[in-house]
């Protein structure tokens, strides 16, 4: 979500070209009343919400890792979708993979890249002798840091490596003015200055009495602290006795390398036992990691301590290689006249891994994310729906015409739709052989039996079609016409393809470890599921062509010719999380604002809609995501909200989007 560090951002056009969609597509065959075939659709709740459940435990399960790009339990929520598109037999969607025969479930394209350390060699040497470090076990090459080679470099312990800090007076600092690294390897604790129950003396501990970092524990603040004083490296202790389950693990070279910008000197990261042999053996005084915190968890300005009684030894090279992801499609084969277009029901399988890949909203990185709602809820669904169809079409009479149906799981939509814009691109057939494509992202939270629908508007009547058929199955539906968004069924909509999303609705969990299938209801998203079912056999059979239309405002024409913006683009985060995303009126409602954030100090509140930005008028969130994309952090600007009936302007100072590295 744009503003708030979370989801993905969106496609704003550019895959026109690839596509234009089925401008008008017209089914000359009659087909039997689509409405007496939904009696076929094997609807079992008892056996279809166990099967459900199954799903998303295993998808959210640790041991996937929070599923994100470039993490064995990424490929292996791939490897569980196609097992069940194979056992439903379903043909796979994909050409044959060079050096291969057969055709596959699997599309392979890059999402980024990834940092693999080699040659690499640490050490220090003491009064007491030689100590060896062992990569993988006792440290970690940062994958942003640069290429070393280090003999025999002096060592600084510099604490928690922070200056101005602290809630009050921002009085802490962890250096004197005229300290200087040059030359010399910086030593610093990871987080802040914490009590003797290893949480924040800076902030109170969160609703689950865990620790509650402030935003001067992200390592890029600190890392730069020490390079402004020069620092010929970095070496980052995983702090003893921190109430973080962060301290107990490595992060790996290529999960880091996201953290910031590649930077010009060596950093490892250390375990606490690592941390403990490197200090006991290089403090002149025989003082202990856990001493020299105490000095850091202390002293307001302790300036440096020299670790004279060593030097370090360091050598690495580290390569960038791009990071393989996939999607998995397996296609449900239509008959008679319609065989040759398409019904496309998508769900993105990926979610942010440890929080690196797409943005832990509370910034817990390094935790698993296990994106149980986010979208193993809508993962789940794609899979029972395959399941349900394909049983229904074995079902259908012999002189019924149907469209094929494809099943897709996307991965990298949380890096910025990545894995649907890759599809849409080169995609195995032409798209204007798409009819419709219905997106499943975030089924899991049905509250109210309120079920948000977006894209209603993108196609002739396909509101008409789509809502008083959810209506009738029990939901009180919230109908959104616009087709953009920030899931994966906005890279179809900018090819002209009409879309429908449904979509339970944000929650406090969101892109957290939070996060969890316990807050699951099951009941209500196999109920999502079948009503997808329903509508997906009424498109599949309907001899009406289904022509698209733009919801986009200022008019319609070629979605190519709008810019596009990602998170990747925007260097600020504004706080709120939007109550809609593809509504009629015009603006952007405030769902959710963010404690300490740009929206949260100037005083926007939920509820509020943003008007203007800057004196211009802001259209839909797409445009607000234009605006954001143009600043820097300390910009302010003056945004115009509407409260009620009251309008007024407010000065935000918008703040940089929050340091992914702790």
């Amino acid at each position: 979500v744009a503003g708030m560090g979370g989801h993905a951002g969106w496609e704003r056009g550019g895959a026109a070209s690839a596509a234009g969609g089925p401008q008008s597509v017209v089914a000359d065959a009659p087909t039997k009343a689509n409405a007496d075939l939904t009696s076929l659709i094997p609807v079992d709740n008892d056996r279809d919400e166990m099967i459900y459940e199954q799903h998303v435990v295993t998808l959210a399960n640790p041991f996937f890792e929070g599923r994100g790009p470039g993490t064995r339990g990424n490929r292996m929520a791939a490897d569980y979708l196609e097992y069940h598109f194979k056992n439903f037999g379903l043909r796979p969607a994909f050409a044959p993979e060079d050096g291969e025969v057969e055709s596959t479930f699997f599309q392979p394209f890059t999402a980024g890249s990834e940092s693999v350390a080699s040659e690499l060699e640490v050490s220090f040497k003491s009064a007491k002798g030689m100590v060896n470090l062992r990569p993988g076990t006792d440290l970690t090459v940062l994958g942003f840091s640069s290429d070393a080679d280090l003999q025999d470099a002096e060592m600084v312990f510099v604490g928690y490596a922070l200056e101005e800090a602290g809630p009050d007076d921002g009085s802490y600092s962890s250096f004197k003015e005229e300290d200087d690294l040059t030359g010399k390897v910086a030593v610093m604790l990871r987080f802040e200055p914490m009590t003797d129950e290893g949480k924040s003396r800076w902030r109170d501990a969160d609703s689950r009495g865990r620790s509650n970092w402030t935003g001067a524990s992200g390592l890029s603040g600190k890392i730069r602290n020490c390079l402004r004083r020069n620092a010929a490296g970095i070496v980052i202790i995983n702090t003893p006795g921190a109430d973080d389950a962060r301290t107990e693990k490595l992060e790996t070279t290529a999960a880091t390398a996201g953290w910031m910008r590649k930077q010009d000197v060596p950093m490892l990261l250390l375990t606490p036992e690592a941390g403990q042999k490197l200090i006991g053996a290089a403090d002149a005084q025989g003082r202990s990691l856990m001493d020299l915190r105490r000095v850091a968890d202390e002293q307001s300005e302790h300036g440096l301590i020299a670790l004279s009684g060593g030097t370090l030894r360091l050598s690495t090279k580290l390569e960038r290689k791009p990071r393989t992801t996939w999607n998995v499609a397996g296609v449900l084969a239509g008959r008679g006249d319609l065989a040759e277009q398409y019904v496309i029901i998508g769900a993105h399988y990926d979610h942010v891994g440890y929080g690196y890949t797409g943005g832990s909203r509370n910034n817990q990185l390094g935790v698993i994310h296990p994106g149980a709602d986010d979208n193993a809820s809508g993962t789940g669904g794609l899979i029972l729906a395959a399941d349900l169809l394909s049983r229904t079409y074995a079902k259908l009479p012999a002189d019924v015409s149907a469209r094929s149906v494809l099943f897709i799981g996307f991965s990298a939509e949380e890096m910025g739709l990545i894995g649907s814009r890759h599809f849409v691109r080169e995609n195995p057939f032409s798209a204007t052989a798409i009819y419709a494509m219905l997106n499943l992202d975030m089924i899991g939270r049905l509250r109210n039996d309120k079920l948000e629908v977006a894209g209603t508007g993108t196609g002739a009547g396909l509101r008409e079609l789509v809502v008083p058929q959810l209506e009738a199955a029990g939901f009180d539906v919230d109908n959104q016409p616009g087709g953009r968004g920030p899931s994966d069924h906005a890279s179809f909509y900018a090819a002209s393809i009409p879309v429908i999303h449904l979509f339970t609705g944000l929650h406090s969990e969101y892109h957290t470890p939070d996060d969890t299938v316990d807050l699951l209801n099951v009941e209500g998203a196999v109920d999502i599921t079948h009503a997808l079912c329903d509508l997906t056999l009424r498109l599949a059979t309907r001899a009406e062509g289904l022509e698209f239309t733009s919801t986009d405002r200022g008019g319609g024409g070629d979605q190519g010719d709008r810019a596009q913006t990602t998170m990747a683009s925007v260097k600020v985060r504004f706080g709120i999380g939007p109550g809609s995303y593809a509504e009629d009126e015009a603006g952007v409602l405030v769902g959710e604002v963010f404690p300490d954030t740009s929206a949260a100090l100037a005083g926007i509140v939920s509820g509020d809609r943003l008007m203007k930005w800057n004196g211009e008028e802001i259209a839909d969130v797409g445009s607000w995501m234009e605006q954001l994309a143009k600043h820097t952090p300390g910009d302010v600007v003056q945004v115009t909200v509407l409260r009620g009936e009251q309008e007024m302007t407010l000065p935000v100072t918008l703040k940089a989007r929050e340091q992914r590295d702790q």
